[in-house]
């Protein structure tokens, strides 16, 4: 009861703590809405995401100061980064720190095992010609990836060894994608957050059981 019987006496504090909370929240918990290709058929053109940008450290409000890290990265994880090509996107965590990547014929190579993948049995015509998505659609380490075999031009890339703190990040359109296939590992301080859901989807003929 000496909760509440302080919350009555001090409402000015709950004022001034709920509009701190408003001012801050958008800070790490940001909406934002796809303008690009390479997400298909996880997220498409125009659908709306969430991104947690404390998930991984927690920053300034507003700023891009590091405090403190907050959760490890994932292989499988959906991140926002700020790319080398200049541009901010989402991409798939595929390789973490001290692993060998290598990817040959689309096939996503760890420290010398290839990550499985199995055909998904689907329609996916809700996926508009504009993004150029691959012809077949997998289920690769347990989430969906597209690519056309043998015909995309970075359907092959080298073996690098990641760093300490480098990641390397791919689309799930392999077919319409240019990602770490093409500038190289991206480090830990150019991820952003971790987007955690997709709460504007378009009409879909097939869902992920």
């Amino acid at each position: 009861m000496k909760i509440f019987d302080w919350l009555k006496k001090h409402p000015r504090a709950i004022l001034l703590a709920g509009l701190s909370a408003l001012l801050v929240l958008p800070s790490y918990l940001r909406a934002y809405t796809l303008s690009g290709a390479s997400a298909a058929p996880t997220v498409i053109l125009g659908e709306k995401f969430l991104v947690n940008r404390a998930a991984y450290d927690l920053r300034l409000p507003y700023s891009r100061i590091a405090l403190f890290q907050t959760g490890p990265i994932r292989r499988g994880d959906i991140v926002f980064a700020d790319l080398p090509i200049h541009i901010s996107a989402i991409k798939r965590v595929m390789g973490l720190p001290g692993e060998t990547i290598e990817v040959r014929e689309n096939r996503v190579i760890v420290d010398g095992r290839a990550l499985p993948v199995q055909p998904v049995d689907g329609d996916f015509s809700w996926v508009s010609p504009q993004h150029h998505m691959g012809s077949t659609v997998f289920m690769e380490d347990d989430h969906w990836c597209a690519y056309t075999p043998g015909a995309d031009q970075y359907r092959n890339s080298v073996s690098v060894q990641l760093g300490a703190n480098q990641y390397f990040l791919m689309g799930d359109n392999r077919d319409n994608s240019v990602d770490s296939r093409a500038f190289g590992p991206v480090s830990r301080d150019r991820i952003v957050g971790k987007m955690i859901a997709v709460y504007s989807r378009t009409n879909r003929k097939a869902r992920r059981d």
